[in-house]
Parts: structure tokens; sequence; C-alpha cells
């Protein structure tokens, strides 16, 4: 399997492109964060795993272009792309939130998704088919307010994932999104540390969790595995939900 990762460097995307990696896939990760994706690079390389990390801005619609014609260029296809990188919105009431900040969430979360979904198409076609796993969040689905543009933008891609897969569904392509919950990654430990009361909100997180604690991403990388591979030949169309439980209460 050959696969792009956009947002790899760290988080679940960090996760993810480590998890394939060991399963085999040739890995071919985009971010922004170049000294995490260098790391991440030279861990893969000391381990004998096949991981090589290219500068992405999301939001740049040639830069996701380049990466994804990097993974045709190193391998000769591409199987599959894992649309993860995203940002957080702070807390914010609604009324309060900014143009620039509600853009910024939406130029990198909703239109980087668009971007790579763009761009993978084609590579995909070119290979007889494949597949896409967007990032989309339980936020698409439930939420506790305060997240307006954020909330937004993983609609968005929930949107955008039906649309691809039926689109394509008689091309060989399948098309899925993970709707995480809350999961213990450095976006949400940003979170923690902006807040008022960092015991308090981590404590709001387990008490809107039946499992009663934050998801790894580890876990993450195995849905979007699962998602990815032909385990999942007759899925698409779908958000898989890794929440703990929270939106069946």
């Amino acid at each position: 399997m050959v696969a792009v990762i956009t947002g790899g460097a760290s988080g679940m995307g960090r996760s993810t492109a480590m998890l394939f990696a060991r399963e085999g896939a040739k890995v071919v990760v985009g971010d922004v964060d170049d000294a995490e994706g260098a790391r991440l690079a030279d861990e893969a390389k000391a381990a004998g795993l096949a991981i090589v990390f290219q500068h992405t801005d999301v939001s740049q619609e040639d830069q996701v272009a380049a990466l994804v014609a990097r993974a045709e260029k190193d391998h000769g296809r591409l199987d599959t792309i894992f649309n993860n990188a995203g940002i957080e919105q702070p807390v914010t009431p609604s009324e309060d939130v900014t143009e620039a900040l509600f853009e910024r969430v939406i130029d990198i979360n909703l239109k980087g998704t668009f971007f790579g979904c763009k761009h993978a198409i084609p590579a995909l076609l070119r290979n007889g088919g494949g597949t896409i796993v967007n990032n989309s969040s339980v936020s698409a689905f439930a939420n506790v307010g305060g997240n307006l543009s954020y909330a937004a933008s993983k609609g968005g891609i929930m949107s955008m994932t039906r649309v691809i897969a039926i689109e394509y569904a008689t091309r060989n392509i399948r098309c899925n999104a993970i709707n995480p919950g809350v999961i213990d990654t450095g976006m949400n430990r940003r979170n923690l540390e902006k807040a008022a009361d960092p015991d308090a909100l981590e404590q709001k997180w387990r008490s809107i969790t039946p499992l009663g604690r934050m998801g790894t991403g580890d876990e993450i990388g195995e849905a979007v595995l699962f998602l990815a591979s032909k385990q999942s030949s007759f899925v698409t169309g779908i958000g898989l939900v890794i929440d703990g439980g929270r939106i069946a209460t």
C-alpha cells in the first residue's frame, strides 16, 4: 500500500503513519511542522520503516498537489490518502468568532481536505481505484458550544465525504470519514493549557465519554487502517464514530 497522510508529523496522523508503515505500507507524510516531520522520518528510518516527509501547508493547493505527486513519483502509484490535517478553534462564543478565525479554520480543515480529495482522486483513478479517509469529528453531530468554525468545518467534511463516495463508487474509489471524540493528542493538550481550569475541563471530557477516558492516537490509526484497507471493501460514504460512546448517550 502507498499512502499519503496530511498532518502526519504529530498526534493522530503520526500514530497512523507509524501503524501503516509497520503494516508494510510506504507512507508519504505532509505537515507544516518540519522539525517533527524530520523526527518522524528519522525514527521510521531507524526502525526500517518506509516513511518520508514533505513540508505541506494543506491550505495551499499547490503544496497538496505536490505531496500527492511525490507519492506517485517515489512509488509509482497512490492507494490511499488520509486527509487528517486540522486545527482547533479556541472556545469562543459564536458572536465573538472573527472572520479571520473562521476563515483560518475553514481553510485548513475543510479546504485542506478538499484539496487532498481533489488531487488524490486522479491518482487513485490512474491506479484503478483506492480509498480516501477524511478526518471529521463528533463535532459534526454533537456539540457543547463555543466551537462554531470547527464544527462547521467538520460537518462540511462529512458532506464532502458522502458526495465523493457516491460520485466515484462505480470507479472503485471508496471514501469514508472518521469521527473522533476526545483523543489524547497535542491539540487537546493545548486546549487544556488554555483553559481557565484544566482539571475541570479534562474531567468534563471524561464525563461526557461513557468509557470514561480519552481515546489514543493508536486507536484512531487502527480505524483509519480498516477504512483504507480491503477489510472494509463494502464500506463507503460513512462517518465511523470513535468517541467512547459519547453520541450514543
